[in-house]
């Protein structure tokens, strides 16, 4: 009895001196841990009230199991890519949703167009104007700035459109007159024969490349502005969002020309109109529509706009019709008319959606590249490209459901962000500036293949890896050769350091960087850590930021209050920053006409940043990493759960907790493990 008394007492007096040596080493900040946190920050009493912090819960369901989640920055990349909010601070005052458009009203003087042409290519008169009197002009391409015309050919309801592909039409009915622009896709034989000439493996059926891009819409803008057709490309089409997609170069030709060609404008002949030995386009660029071309391959390229050109406003255009369609032609007659939104009572982007149909349906027999340009909702205002949202989603829509879209790889994407002074001052409009809009899709028929399974994975893995233009050029390259690929080329790894243009469809690299990517410095859009300890200012805020992490914590623990304690803020054992480069925040605008010499006189200043900090709680000995986004704006810190790790073990900690709820073991020091 004796000795269990005398035992019972040392027992207490050990936990006694545990419990102070505990304190003693709490009051002396840690300084007698381990080597790996001498150096760390001590947090007294006067320091300030935390950031307000908004909490986020995509992942708690999972389980405290999983405390990364796959959409948080992975530090261990050479490029962190930036986690744009849609809703930032900054740039949300500049949208607002727009007006319908105004083509046709009830009770005004804007009736229905008095032709039109069907989906078999006939003309049709609307029921009003049966009676009209009307003829057209067919006009074709003589070279990028001039057409001609035939002669004037009467036509009437029902006739077949099929003398080009385009035509002006005038009519007179009485007193009144009606003149207009009509645009239809002929099918050319010579087409369809150089096709049949192409040897095929029988065994691997051509995919199509349907490709719609956009002007001046960033990612976050078209998400903003397309929100029904980011959700049907997203949960309908399966369509991969690339968040990495960086830009090369200022402007659209910058965009395309690697695209097209894998190479920059700098790299190639002289096109410049202005020089007198520049070069025709289509002379010096090997186009990759020419490939698909020789490879049997029906071609169409198509921009809403004559004025602005991508190969012609700046450059000399191209000498020969680039290719078997070439829309040129017919919308420098559109851009005659006071509306260029409008072709009377029609919306201009639906007459370009159903001609984008219609090409895939005249050439269905054999396979089909298609690249289509859209500027002018969206060039010159950040709002207006909404009304067409329903259309565009409609259009996607019935394409798939015609079967149009089976055997199509299908990309939606934009040259670059917006633009817009006000909008690209800020520092979110510069990120938004280099992060276009850009998705694809893989046919189910390809994906239901050994060989579309690797690029269908590889795809998805890649979604978060820095990428460019010139990728898309290899990528199309893949696509035109996919039956000479050997499927086990996709289960490789891509050389980054040796090659500029890696295609989406096989391993990228983990460590791939701006560098590597042809990608220069105030283009890259990659994010940078920085040591947030190393002066006065960023030690301060890490600690509110660290004390808002602990205060959310402990919301997270209120519930459960009487079986586990609140925890405090006892150590900062690291703090970074992630902030883009200073050339980034530099850039302006470029010095020269063609936007290769940049202006690094700006002066904009960092409005957000991502944190990644390192902190010990107690009670308990718990480290825990979080990331952050702090919006330097509004003073405010918001906080996904999915990006707490508990980086050491909490062994039985939070016992009491673990069989009640489990998401909350990462974080519950039980009363009776104090």
């Amino acid at each position: 009895m004796a000795s269990l008394v005398f035992r019972l007492r040392q027992l207490v007096i050990v936990g006694v001196l545990l419990v102070a040596g505990y304190f003693l080493v709490l009051s002396l900040g840690f300084e007698n841990t381990p080597s790996e946190f001498v150096n760390s920050n001590r947090i007294s009493e006067e320091d300030s009230n935390p950031v307000k912090t908004i909490i986020l819960h995509s992942d708690k369901d999972i389980g405290a199991s999983k405390t990364k989640s796959s959409k948080n920055l992975e530090l261990n990349q050479a490029c962190n890519i930036p986690k744009l909010d849609i809703n930032g601070t900054e740039v949300i005052g500049f949208f607002k949703t727009p007006a319908p458009l105004k083509c046709q009203r009830k009770n005004s003087r804007i009736e229905d167009n008095w032709v039109f042409v069907d989906m078999d290519g006939k003309l049709r008169f609307t029921e009003k104007r049966k009676q009209a009197s009307c003829k057209i002009k067919y006009l074709w391409r003589k070279n990028d700035e001039e057409n001609r015309f035939s002669d004037d050919v009467q036509i009437f309801d029902g006739f077949q459109m099929n003398g080009s592909d385009y035509a002006t039409v005038k009519c007179i009915k009485g007193f009144e007159k009606w003149n207009s622009v009509l645009w239809d896709v002929n099918k050319i034989a010579e087409v369809e024969e150089r096709a049949k000439n192409v040897s095929r493996n029988p065994e691997e059926k051509s995919l199509n490349v349907y490709f719609l891009g956009f002007d001046s819409l960033s990612q976050m803008s078209y998400r903003r502005k397309l929100p029904n057709t980011v959700k049907f490309l997203e949960e309908t089409m399966e369509s991969v969002v690339l968040n990495g997609y960086n830009i090369v170069g200022d402007g659209t030709p910058q965009a395309y020309i690697p695209i097209l060609t894998a190479q920059t404008e700098v790299e190639l002949p002289l096109t410049r109109k202005r020089y007198s030995n520049a070069n025709y386009v289509d002379d010096v660029y090997p186009f990759i529509w020419k490939n698909f071309s020789d490879s049997g391959y029906a071609t169409m390229y198509a921009e809403d706009a004559f004025n602005i050109g991508t190969f012609t406003y700046r450059l000399k255009g191209f000498r020969n019709q680039p290719t078997d369609h070439y829309t040129r032609t017919v919308f420098k007659e559109l851009e005659k008319n006071p509306d260029w939104n409008c072709v009377g009572s029609i919306p201009l982007h639906r007459m370009w959606f159903q001609n984008a149909r219609k090409f895939m349906k005249v050439y269905s027999d054999i396979p089909r590249f298609l690249m289509m340009h859209q500027s002018l909702l969206s060039h010159d205002d950040v709002n207006l490209v909404q009304v067409e949202d329903e259309d565009l989603t409609a259009h996607l829509k019935q394409m798939k459901e015609e079967g149009l879209f089976d055997d199509s790889v299908v990309i939606l994407m934009a040259d670059h962000g917006h633009r817009f002074a006000k909008l690209r001052e800020t520092h979110q409009g510069q990120l938004e500036e280099r992060m276009p809009f850009f998705s694809i899709s893989l046919p189910k028929s390809l994906k239901n293949t050994e060989k579309g399974k690797k690029m269908w994975r590889n795809l998805k893995e890649n979604k978060e890896k820095l990428t460019s233009p010139f990728d898309i050029h290899a990528s199309l390259m893949d696509i035109l050769n996919l039956s000479k690929i050997d499927e086990n080329e996709f289960e490789i790894e891509q050389d980054a350091k040796n090659q500029r243009s890696l295609s989406i469809f096989r391993k990228i690299p983990e460590k791939r960087n701006c560098e590597n990517a042809g990608i220069e410095a105030h283009w890259c859009t990659c994010l940078l850590w920085k040591n947030a300890l190393e002066n006065e200012n960023d030690r301060k805020l890490s600690e509110r930021l660290a004390k808002g992490i602990v205060k959310a914590i402990n919301q997270e623990l209120e519930p459960e209050i009487k079986l586990c304690a609140p925890l405090k803020l006892a150590q900062i054992l690291s703090s970074k920053k992630l902030l883009p480069d200073s050339g980034v925040l530099a850039y302006k605008n470029v010095k020269d006409n063609d936007g290769f010499v940049p202006d690094l006189s700006g002066n904009t200043h960092a409005a957000f940043a991502h944190y990644q900090l390192k902190i010990r709680t107690t009670p308990g000995v718990a480290i825990y990493e979080a990331t952050i986004f702090y919006d330097m704006l509004k003073d405010e810190m918001k906080l996904d759960f999915a990006s707490i790790s508990h980086v050491n073990k909490f062994g039985n900690t939070p016992h009491c907790i673990i069989d009640r709820n489990y998401y909350l073991a990462t974080f519950c020091v039980c009363y009776d493990r104090i």
